[in-house]
């Protein structure tokens, strides 16, 4: 079976991107995007078969509407199956010829749920184009997911927004996270929080639970994109003296920082899944979480993490000074992330494509 993984865009490392690649080489595929930075992302993907057609926007909204049209034109009939990860990849099963499809992520969020979060933050201007923008990104998405001819969603969550937006169901294949590469040692004094920069991280509220904590340390690690950069150096000229900030540092570093650290800090607006918490558990260390999205489903509160209920800037506060009166076992920490295991995904996604071809193959014969 000759497969095909279109992708938005590598221009980052985050754990789509981790994902694209584990998939892109269980499955011998090519992988399909529109601009590829390879200095931006990850250095394994430089062994891996990458066709590229770069972007002439980079600017939100205006980058995010030509790739959906970029997609859009995308000829890959040479493909047996075409699989699709992220908000505008999907795009490509508008064309007949570009099908069997499956599609793994979530809804566009931010045209979903993330909708009225992300325009209450604009100026009125701004909110005014992103709400007609919205409104006609949204019929196009509609359209090619109802083109969609299997759909999988990395976590429950995910599976229930697929339901909510789309009227459909998915089945779940959780997202994979490389346990193995990750150790324990005793901890440093400082606590860890790592994403992808978007405004939905909730990273202010970071900063404002360590301006009440001045005696506690936060490593802030992040990985941005050029539209994101101002919002970045944002939050670093806000930033108390207590948190620091890293980005763009490589995997050797980012194990030592887990690790060592006391425990990690997520907290993610209804996080998809939350790879994060999953790498803190490998580690042997506890993830401090909001009470929402995938966060609900990866953390054992009390056994590996503390789910923290609203209000969230009091009571993370609480979570952190009173961490030392739960005792987390690094054990248990690390059984819990090796149910999200590599190994365990690339079996359960061969499962399913094999299931899948089956019954292709059945509506032809």
């Amino acid at each position: 079976m000759k497969v095909a993984i279109v992708f938005d865009y590598l221009l980052a490392r985050g754990g789509m991107e981790h994902t694209l690649i584990v998939l892109a080489r269980a499955l011998k595929a090519d992988i399909w995007t529109t601009t590829y930075r390879p200095e931006c992302t990850y250095p394994e993907l430089r062994e891996l078969p990458v066709f590229s057609s770069p972007l002439r926007f980079h600017k939100r909204g205006f980058m995010h509407t030509e790739a959906l049209f970029r997609f859009r034109r995308m000829d890959l009939s040479d493909y047996d199956v075409v699989l699709t990860m992220g908000d505008w990849a999907k795009q490509v099963g508008v064309r007949r010829e570009n099908h069997p499809q499956i599609h793994y992520d979530t809804p566009v969020r931010m045209v979903y749920d993330l909708y009225l979060p992300i325009r209450d933050r604009l100026s009125p201007p701004a909110k005014i184009a992103f709400v007609v923008w919205a409104q006609f990104i949204k019929k196009l998405d509609l359209q090619a997911a109802a083109r969609i001819d299997l759909m999988l969603a990395p976590s429950e969550t995910v599976r229930e927004r697929i339901r909510k937006y789309y009227g459909r169901d998915a089945e779940v294949v959780w997202a994979p996270v490389p346990v193995k590469k990750f150790r324990y040692k005793p901890a440093k004094n400082y606590f860890l929080s790592v994403q992808r920069i978007t405004t939905t991280k909730g990273l202010e509220l970071q900063l404002e639970t360590f301006k009440r904590l001045p005696k506690e340390k936060l490593v802030i690690v992040g990985s941005v994109t050029e539209p994101l950069r101002p919002y970045w150096e944002g939050l670093k000229r806000r930033a108390p003296p207590n948190v620091i900030f890293k980005e763009s540092i490589s995997d050797k570093e980012l194990v030592q920082l887990y690790s060592e650290c006391r425990a990690v800090l997520q907290t993610s607006i209804d996080e998809d899944l939350g790879k994060v918490p999953i790498e803190a558990m490998a580690s042997g260390k506890p993830c401090i979480a909001i009470r929402e999205g995938g966060f609900k489903e990866t953390i054992i509160h009390g056994k590996t993490g503390i789910l923290v209920d609203k209000p969230y800037l009091e009571n993370l506060v609480n979570a952190i000074q009173n961490l030392d009166d739960y005792k987390f076992e690094p054990s248990i920490c690390r059984k819990r992330a090796e149910f999200f295991s590599e190994d365990r995904f690339v079996k359960r996604i061969k499962r399913v494509l094999s299931k899948f071809e089956k019954g292709i193959k059945n509506s032809y014969n």
